[in-house]
């Protein structure tokens, strides 16, 4: 299964790239502690795409479903406040959210 067609790893990826591509940006709206965050979170993300690139992510079941709907939920929301950032924190808040659900899809998929 390619990496394009394997909704699994699209969602992770997409992740991670919301958040490497505009990383620059952001960083220059966040406080020392925010910069702190977002490099953690990044970096979070960069570890999740690469594990998820190595393992075969073909296990769908309800649960991996669920997951990730709530992925690319938080991916949308992601993208949409990113282009319009007003609130730190509330972004790091919901990137946050979406490198879990995208480190926890990692795992659950993992066949």
């Amino acid at each position: 299964m390619s990496d394009d067609t394997n909704q699994n790893l699209v969602e992770i990826k997409k992740t991670y790239h919301l958040i490497d591509d505009n990383f620059d940006a952001i960083y220059g709206k966040c406080n020392d502690d925010q910069k702190k965050t977002l490099i953690a979170l990044r970096d979070s993300a960069r570890d999740a795409f690469w594990r998820a690139t190595a393992e075969n992510l073909t296990d769908n079941h309800d649960i991996v479903a669920q997951t990730i709907d709530e992925l690319k939920t938080t991916n949308n929301q992601i993208q949409k406040d990113v282009k319009f950032l007003k609130d730190v924190s509330s972004f790091l808040d919901t990137v946050t959210q979406g490198v879990k659900l995208a480190a926890a899809l990692a795992v659950l998929a993992a066949a």
